[in-house]
């Protein structure tokens, strides 16, 4: 493929250097290099209470637990999104409970979150589509009305801005993701920041079967008294991350302003280039909102068979497609099935180009001018 949707950018020979050392250590659970990329973070993110985990699934679990969602109760939530934000509902023995989006943003729309919340309602969940930032503000100004708590799933937005600051400032949890095709990747990994300190002593301890290692054990893994002394005050998981993943996490992140940045250029060549199409359409981003453009999504005119377009486009070495796809329909949401016409909507006309660090200006507007012609060819 001339032009892939996804790639990963990997310093090979410092990567095997650092994992190399880990392996020589004889220790590969979580330590001293988990405690390097995690310190990283808070300084890229300019938050001081990240937990690294092995997932992004296993924070978005997480978030729930600290949210003390219960079996009935109910969890507001976006279709339009990977199933991974969705299930660990259901493993809470929550209810899913659908929101209508945005269809000019691919977001999760507050006034439909609004009108979904009942006195069961626990927890919000959005997610910032392709890295665009959610209406955060209005989104934690109604969960903090209604006493409820709002987890952002960030797997797309890791450099993603709303109003100058990171969009983990503006949630009461946020998910990001280290999955092997994210900006930066651990391999698989993820991480859970929490706004308050005592939610992020919980969830310190929750990743590792309730015990917090961080009193627990030095950094080689040694116990600091015995063993049979600690405490494990609330049950946990093990969802910690380990020093492989994080020792690749590290060696990536060393790119992180390269990368990000260069998703964010490109995204901005992408809108002048479709700046006067009629028949495409960029998602729409606030003017106080920096988007991460983990991929670039345009919105197809109503009447331009997507499909064809996808198609035609990877038929010529451009790597489009559909991220993601409703989850409503599927069978284990069965029971949570309603109409949703702005997602509905977005999903047919959406597509999503590569947007990455490996694409110069030259190869952006090679792909806007491809997908323009071709949408030329099929309307007309």
């Amino acid at each position: 493929m001339k032009y892939p949707l996804f790639k990963v950018k990997i310093n090979l020979e410092d990567t095997i250097d650092r994992i190399k050392s880990v392996l020589s250590s004889g220790y590969l659970n979580e330590g001293v290099q988990v405690h390097e990329f995690r310190d990283a973070l808070c300084d890229i993110l300019d938050h001081k209470n990240i937990t690294p985990t092995n997932s992004c699934t296993s924070a978005i679990s997480m978030a729930l637990r600290l949210s003390n969602v219960q079996p009935g109760d109910e969890v507001i939530t976006t279709s339009m999104t990977c199933v991974a934000t969705n299930t660990p509902i259901q493993f809470m023995g929550a209810k899913v409970v659908w929101a209508d989006i945005n269809s000019e943003t691919g977001n999760i729309d507050p006034d439909q979150v609004r009108s979904c919340i009942t006195p069961k309602t626990k927890a919000v969940i959005c997610v910032n589509w392709a890295g665009n930032p959610c209406e955060l503000e209005k989104l934690w100004r109604i969960c903090r009305e209604n006493n409820i708590k709002l987890i952002q799933d960030a797997a797309h937005a890791l450099g993603s801005m709303y109003k100058e600051k990171h969009v983990c400032h503006f949630a009461d949890y946020t998910c990001y993701s280290f999955q092997a095709i994210k900006h930066i990747t651990c391999g698989d990994g993820g991480a859970i920041v929490c706004h308050s300190e005592e939610d992020h002593l919980r969830a310190r301890a929750m990743k590792w079967f309730g015990i917090d290692r961080d009193k627990a054990k030095d950094l080689k893994g040694e116990w600091k008294g015995q063993r049979w002394e600690v405490d494990v005050e609330e049950a946990g998981h093990k969802f910690h991350m380990n020093n492989i993943s994080a020792t690749i996490g590290i060696s990536n992140l060393a790119s992180y302003e390269e990368v990000v940045g260069t998703h964010k250029r490109n995204g901005k060549i992408y809108d002048a280039l479709f700046s006067e199409s009629s028949s495409i359409s960029p998602i729409k981003i606030e003017s106080f909102s920096n988007s991460a453009y983990w991929v670039y999504t345009v919105i197809l005119k109503d009447g331009i068979n997507r499909d064809k377009i996808a198609e035609r486009l990877n038929a010529l070495g451009i790597n489009a497609g559909l991220v993601h796809v409703p989850n409503h329909p599927y069978t284990c949401f069965k029971e949570s099935l309603k109409d949703l016409p702005e997602t509905d909507k977005f999903s047919r006309q959406q597509v999503s180009l590569p947007c990455g660090w490996w694409l110069k200006e030259s190869d952006i507007e090679d792909i806007a001018k491809t997908l323009i012609e071709e949408c030329e060819r099929i309307s007309g």
